[in-house]
């Protein structure tokens, strides 16, 4: 019985090459190739000897960046994406140097070295200012150059600003913003944000920064924004 299905499964073949030809089962197996899921970077910022802003009862940036960053991994790999984290735990990526700042050049430089076959990077940061009542979500982007991961970088922020503003800033919409000041977004290979989830200088934002459910709604909103941005490219 299994010799007689071998022969008919070869006369099948058989049959479709001599009705289309070579070429045309060589494009079917193509088409066939196992698809390989979209890699998205996700960057909790600092780390380490880098703390980051410091909220009024010294929570640093870095632990809530990093807090942040686990959940919504994991929310994208449940979406079905590869994702890679450029630090897991309280370090900074490979920072190395005699003075502080050659080590936050390196360290953002393994960073983005990381990112270069990424369909997206989000790298997660929390804000401050001198004055505590300025609050909210957002959204950063390289406002320099007319290549096509620049222009990416844009669109992706307008799509996870939107989300932002509809689900954690409904007191006040944010808008995106373009920078050329940053080392991160001067110098991408794919397109990239920086998303500020919060302001630590802010006691009433820091407090739900550091609350977990809030973290995970943050993780939620941001790993939707990203499934949308990548599936509508």
């Amino acid at each position: 019985m299994m010799k007689r299905k071998k022969i008919g499964m070869l006369f099948c073949l058989g049959l479709l090459l001599a009705i289309t030809g070579t070429a045309t089962v060589r494009s079917l197996a193509v088409q066939a190739r196992v698809y390989t899921a979209p890699l998205v970077v996700i960057d909790p910022g600092h780390g380490g000897a880098d703390g980051g802003a410091v909220a009024p009862d010294g929570t640093q940036e870095k632990e809530i960046n990093l807090a942040i960053s686990l959940p919504l991994a994991d929310m994208l790999r449940v979406m079905g994406y590869q994702v890679s984290l450029t630090r897991t735990t309280d370090d900074m990526v490979g920072g190395v140097g005699s003075t502080m700042r050659e080590r936050k050049v390196n360290d953002t430089k393994n960073r983005l070295a990381q990112a270069e076959q990424a369909a997206i990077t989000v790298s997660i940061h929390q804000n401050s200012y001198p004055e505590e009542y300025v609050h909210g979500a957002q959204v950063f982007y390289p406002s320099e150059g007319g290549d096509e991961p620049v222009a990416e970088s844009g669109r992706a922020a307008r799509i996870i600003q939107k989300a932002l503003n509809s689900s954690v800033n409904r007191d006040k919409a944010r808008a995106e913003l373009g920078k050329n000041d940053v080392f991160l977004l001067r110098n991408i290979t794919c397109p990239t944000v920086i998303v500020e989830c919060g302001f630590m200088s802010s006691r009433e934002e820091s407090r739900k920064l550091r609350n977990t459910s809030y973290q995970a709604k943050l993780a939620g909103v941001i790993s939707k924004s990203i499934c949308k941005y990548i599936e509508e490219k």
